[in-house]
């Protein structure tokens, strides 16, 4: 696949992910795909290492769990080679907390015979961990 098809795949998950169509965005994925989001599991309940589709349907479902999205867009993605780095804009709060968790991040994806092989996410982690902490200012 060139550049060009690996990119177009990339965005039509980003837009797979948006609707919530995550049976259909599992599909660009390899079998053996690797997804990997930083940071620790016991603040971030998706972060971790995900070996897969199960698992990564997994991650996907924990996000969800998690996370209430008020925006999530794709600002630009840049190939070349067999991979394509996305760099984005994420607004929501988590839903345990309450928190506002807010972010830019890039995901760095690698293509494998059209499909997704391996994706690993970088953002602020501690930011995205500060939003699953309860507020431990009280109101006076």
């Amino acid at each position: 696949m060139n550049e060009q098809q690996n990119t177009q795949t990339v965005q039509e998950g980003y837009d797979l992910f948006v609707k919530g169509d995550i049976s259909n965005l599992l599909n660009l994925y390899t079998e053996d795909i690797e997804f990997i989001y930083p940071g620790m599991a016991s603040l971030v309940p998706y972060a971790g290492v995900f070996r897969g589709k199960e698992e990564v349907a997994k991650f996907f479902a924990k996000v969800s769990e998690a996370i209430d999205f008020e925006r999530f867009e794709v600002q630009e993605c840049i190939a070349q080679g067999d991979a394509v780095v996305a760099l984005g804009y994420s607004k929501g709060h988590v839903r345990s907390t309450g928190q506002p968790e807010e972010e830019e991040w890039a995901h760095v994806l690698r293509m494998r015979d059209g499909k997704v092989a391996h994706f690993q996410a970088y953002t602020d982690t501690a930011a995205v961990a500060q939003a699953f902490q309860r507020s431990s200012h009280m109101a006076v």
